[in-house]
Protein backbone atom coordinates (compact mmCIF):
# COMPACT_ATOMS: atom_id res chain seq x y z
CA UNK A 1 0.00 0.00 0.00
CA UNK A 2 1.45 3.33 -1.05
CA UNK A 3 1.00 6.01 2.09
CA UNK A 4 1.27 10.01 1.26
CA UNK A 5 2.98 10.34 4.88
CA UNK A 6 5.03 7.97 7.12
CA UNK A 7 2.60 8.88 10.06
CA UNK A 8 0.13 7.02 7.94
CA UNK A 9 2.15 3.89 8.18
CA UNK A 10 0.92 1.39 10.91
CA UNK A 11 4.73 1.21 11.67
CA UNK A 12 5.33 4.25 12.40
CA UNK A 13 1.94 4.24 14.32
CA UNK A 14 2.67 1.40 16.54
CA UNK A 15 6.60 2.77 17.21
CA UNK A 16 5.55 6.38 17.94
CA UNK A 17 2.77 5.12 20.94
CA UNK A 18 5.93 2.68 22.16
CA UNK A 19 7.94 5.92 22.26
CA UNK A 20 5.14 7.62 24.02
CA UNK A 21 5.75 4.58 26.99
CA UNK A 22 8.85 5.04 26.97
CA UNK A 23 8.51 8.47 27.49
CA UNK A 24 6.05 7.38 30.68
CA UNK A 25 7.82 4.60 32.29
CA UNK A 26 11.44 6.38 32.34
CA UNK A 27 9.58 9.27 34.17
CA UNK A 28 9.81 7.44 37.04
CA UNK A 29 13.34 6.61 36.82
CA UNK A 30 16.01 6.96 39.47
CA UNK A 31 17.80 10.36 38.90
CA UNK A 32 21.12 9.04 39.23
CA UNK A 33 19.68 7.24 35.56
CA UNK A 34 18.96 10.39 34.10
CA UNK A 35 21.78 10.54 32.18
CA UNK A 36 21.74 6.31 31.76
CA UNK A 37 19.47 4.42 31.03
CA UNK A 38 16.42 7.03 31.09
CA UNK A 39 18.99 8.59 28.00
CA UNK A 40 19.74 5.49 26.10
CA UNK A 41 16.05 4.39 25.92
CA UNK A 42 14.73 7.84 24.56
CA UNK A 43 17.15 7.96 22.15
CA UNK A 44 16.55 4.15 21.39
CA UNK A 45 12.85 4.80 21.15
CA UNK A 46 13.28 7.93 18.71
CA UNK A 47 15.73 6.28 16.74
CA UNK A 48 12.87 4.10 15.72
CA UNK A 49 10.27 6.33 15.02
CA UNK A 50 13.12 8.57 13.31
CA UNK A 51 14.36 6.12 10.90
CA UNK A 52 11.19 4.55 9.68
CA UNK A 53 10.01 8.09 8.78
CA UNK A 54 13.65 8.82 7.20
CA UNK A 55 13.44 5.77 5.12
CA UNK A 56 9.74 6.40 4.05
CA UNK A 57 11.34 9.56 2.44
CA UNK A 58 14.29 8.10 0.42
CA UNK A 59 14.20 6.91 -2.78
CA UNK A 60 16.79 4.31 -3.23
CA UNK A 61 15.73 0.91 -2.30
CA UNK A 62 19.01 -0.33 -0.39
CA UNK A 63 19.13 3.57 1.21
CA UNK A 64 15.36 3.16 2.23
CA UNK A 65 15.74 -0.40 4.35
CA UNK A 66 19.29 0.68 5.34
CA UNK A 67 17.10 3.01 7.61
CA UNK A 68 14.75 0.44 8.04
CA UNK A 69 17.08 -1.91 9.55
CA UNK A 70 18.79 0.48 11.76
CA UNK A 71 15.37 1.12 12.84
CA UNK A 72 14.67 -2.65 13.73
CA UNK A 73 18.20 -2.88 15.56
CA UNK A 74 16.91 0.23 17.84
CA UNK A 75 13.99 -2.22 18.58
CA UNK A 76 16.26 -4.82 20.00
CA UNK A 77 18.07 -2.15 21.61
CA UNK A 78 15.34 -1.42 23.50
CA UNK A 79 13.97 -4.92 24.29
CA UNK A 80 17.25 -5.45 26.12
CA UNK A 81 17.11 -2.04 28.15
CA UNK A 82 13.18 -3.28 28.75
CA UNK A 83 14.55 -5.97 30.71
CA UNK A 84 17.20 -4.48 32.32
CA UNK A 85 14.61 -1.94 33.77
CA UNK A 86 12.71 -4.26 34.90
CA UNK A 87 15.68 -6.68 36.20
CA UNK A 88 16.40 -3.60 38.44
CA UNK A 89 13.09 -2.81 39.60
CA UNK A 90 12.49 0.42 37.58
CA UNK A 91 9.31 -1.26 35.64
CA UNK A 92 7.04 -3.97 36.51
CA UNK A 93 6.54 -7.16 34.72
CA UNK A 94 3.39 -5.70 32.49
CA UNK A 95 5.39 -2.61 30.81
CA UNK A 96 8.34 -4.96 30.71
CA UNK A 97 5.80 -7.27 28.83
CA UNK A 98 4.50 -4.79 26.68
CA UNK A 99 7.26 -2.76 25.44
CA UNK A 100 9.43 -5.99 24.46
CA UNK A 101 6.08 -7.59 22.84
CA UNK A 102 5.53 -4.09 21.14
CA UNK A 103 9.13 -3.34 19.85
CA UNK A 104 8.83 -7.26 18.99
CA UNK A 105 5.50 -6.73 16.75
CA UNK A 106 7.27 -3.31 15.27
CA UNK A 107 10.18 -5.97 14.42
CA UNK A 108 7.68 -8.34 12.76
CA UNK A 109 6.41 -5.41 10.56
CA UNK A 110 9.58 -4.22 9.50
CA UNK A 111 11.27 -7.58 8.52
CA UNK A 112 8.58 -8.23 5.39
CA UNK A 113 8.58 -4.49 4.56
CA UNK A 114 12.33 -4.92 4.39
CA UNK A 115 12.19 -8.14 2.54
CA UNK A 116 9.38 -6.57 -0.32
CA UNK A 117 11.97 -3.65 -0.73
CA UNK A 118 14.57 -5.75 -1.64
CA UNK A 119 14.09 -8.20 -3.77
CA UNK A 120 11.28 -5.76 -6.25
CA UNK A 121 12.63 -5.65 -9.34
CA UNK A 122 14.89 -2.67 -10.07
CA UNK A 123 12.63 0.01 -11.90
Amino acid sequence: MAYKDFSEMPVWQKAFALLLKIYEVTKTYPTEEKYGLVSDMRRAANSVTNNISEGFGRYERLDKTRFYKISRGSCYELINQSMASQALGFITDKDKDELTNGYRGVIADLDPMIKSIETSPKK
